[in-house]
């Protein structure tokens, strides 16, 4: 049994993924992020966080599947990726789904979601909460992959 804290799960292409729940600082509605200019793929641009420039990340680009454009329930879930709140990054996911105490369920190692081999790293387990299989996101790992 791990020591006691909660998740916060999203939908992205029909997968279920989380962070800490102490990890997220905001959950944004929707908005087209102001692209910029040579970034990578993935970086859909920045929006303004409580006048903060904030990048946000299209988490089905980070995981191979295609973008959705239009999808009713799409968020940006604003995390900070070390304690210090200054390295904030928002991740576009399809859906914001529960938040669950993790001391009431047991993490496996193992990650059977397929993806690319240098995010993969960023999967540090498995929640296995009722019929989901939650896959548990190391944001300092996702981080190093969204900065290469």
């Amino acid at each position: 049994m791990e020591d006691a804290a909660s998740i916060t799960s999203f939908k992205v292409a029909g997968e279920f993924f989380c962070f800490e729940t102490t990890k997220i600082r905001h959950i944004l509605e929707m908005t087209a992020p102001t692209p910029v200019p040579l970034s990578k793929d993935y970086i859909l641009g920045v929006v303004n966080n409580h006048g903060n420039m904030t990048p946000v990340v299209d988490f089905r680009k980070i995981i191979g599947v295609s973008a959705e454009e239009n999808l009713p329930e799409a968020s940006i879930v604003v995390v900070a990726v070390d304690d210090s709140n200054e390295s904030l990054i928002g991740f576009k996911v399809d859906e914001v789904d529960e938040v669950f105490a993790t001391d009431n369920y047991n993490m496996s190692p193992e990650v059977v979601f397929e993806i690319d081999k240098t995010v993969q790293k960023a999967l540090c387990g498995t929640y296995h909460i009722g019929e989901k299989f939650i896959y548990k996101v190391n944001l300092e790992e996702l981080a190093k992959v969204i900065e290469q």
